[in-house]
């Protein structure tokens, strides 16, 4: 007859090992994506952009009436998955408050949910938040048609990155990178390969990517700016009204209308206070490919130059139009323009058609190497718990 002791030592050591292969399971569960879907991929040689000619996203736009340019926000949370997640306001707290701001488009952005609550209001765009590994590499989806569910949890490697990248943009009208900063979720030296979506989220009120934005253009990939919240709580000043886009889109300007302005680059970002916009560009030109024309509808504090590498290449001062001669060497030239209390960041005009970009390709023997290293780690680790079972028999 076993003593007490050992029957409780018995209990102890079936629970240990229960746990054990309870949190092996869920470790297999956790990592079966890295092994299923990973593709590996051969990435070209970026070269930044090149050409005689300029291309302006802004060439010849009707911009003279600010109506033109719809408000919009496409990141932000409400309360949502039995409060599970970081959201805490309640759907119509939300839409009111944007609405009053003045925003045409508010994209309530849940995570894995595409919320279409205010489907019948204008400028409804449907969206969500892609993502929940632990590194907030994420993506806001707008005009989504579905939810991809795909993730790679734990760390992910520059093909993992653009691997979901493919998943998701058949799945949505627009692609965008969030908040490539925060949480260091995108390096820089990532948007010198990375392809197949259509816009940085540089403006968020948790962190500004101009520098990651930049390492894009600089690589010759025509990325577009999208300013958000990311609001988690819309009361708050602090994180409401403080991010944003504008979106060229005359008229009632629906999803279409808004979707395919934001992919063509017709739009700029702003980062202000409560959703407010003093002054607007009253024309953005390139004059016989040798020299940017801006005018304003009233006098800036400052406007900025940027080119290749993000350099500040200018800052005029206290003017209200800007003439810039273009340089053969310059290869793409954006701006920012700084009010009082307000920032414009306008799209890139570059070099080419903005279009010739070189995709990187699978790898198709590496991607099978890979996936079959991961089972090969499961048939080991599996083996192994079956043997020390049989050892404890």
């Amino acid at each position: 007859m076993q003593k007490p002791s050992n029957k409780i030592l018995g209990f102890i050591t079936k629970i240990g090992l229960g746990l054990v292969l309870f949190l092996m399971s869920a470790l297999f569960i956790a990592t079966l994506p890295y092994a299923l879907f990973t593709n590996i991929y051969d990435f070209p040689e970026r070269k930044p952009f090149s050409g005689k000619t300029w291309h302006n996203p802004y060439q010849n736009l009707d911009i003279s009436d600010s109506t033109v340019w719809k408000k919009s926000n496409f990141h932000g949370h409400t309360k949502a998955w039995g409060q599970l997640t970081d959201g805490h306001t309640e759907h119509e707290a939300f839409d009111s408050v944007y609405r009053a701001l003045g925003y045409h488009s508010v994209g309530i952005s849940n995570y894995q949910f595409i919320d279409t609550t205010y489907k019948n209001k204008p400028g409804h765009v449907p969206c969500y938040e892609h993502g929940y590994n632990v590194w907030k590499r994420h993506h806001v989806c707008i005009g989504a048609n579905s939810i991809t569910w795909l993730d790679f949890m734990f760390g992910q490697s520059i093909h993992h990155k653009q691997t979901m990248l493919d998943r998701i943009k058949p799945t949505v009208d627009v692609l965008a990178i969030a908040h490539p900063t925060f949480r260091g979720s995108f390096d820089a030296d990532d948007f010198k390969y990375l392809y197949n979506y259509d816009c940085i989220e540089v403006l968020n009120h948790y962190r500004i990517s101009d520098i990651q934005w930049d390492s894009a253009l600089s690589a010759g990939y025509p990325a577009w700016i999208v300013g958000d919240d990311d609001t988690h709580n819309a009361k708050a000043d602090g994180e409401t009204g403080v991010c944003w886009t504008m979106i060229h889109a005359p008229g009632k300007a629906d999803r279409n209308e808004l979707t395919q302005s934001l992919k063509d680059g017709k739009a700029f970002g702003v980062t202000g206070k409560r959703g407010d916009v003093k002054y607007y560009p009253m024309t953005y030109n390139i004059e016989q490919d040798t020299a940017l024309f801006i005018t304003l509808s009233d006098t800036a504090n400052a406007i900025d130059v940027i080119g290749q590498g993000g350099t500040l290449m200018r800052r005029d001062s206290n003017v209200i139009s800007l003439r810039h001669i273009l340089n053969n060497t310059d290869t793409y030239i954006r701006v920012k323009i700084h009010g009082d209390s307000s920032i414009l960041w306008m799209n890139p005009i570059m070099r080419g058609n903005g279009k010739n970009v070189i995709n990187p390709t699978i790898n198709s023997v590496q991607t099978f190497v890979y996936r079959g290293a991961w089972f090969a780690g499961y048939f080991l680790i599996g083996f192994f718990i079956i043997r020390l079972r049989k050892r404890k028999h």
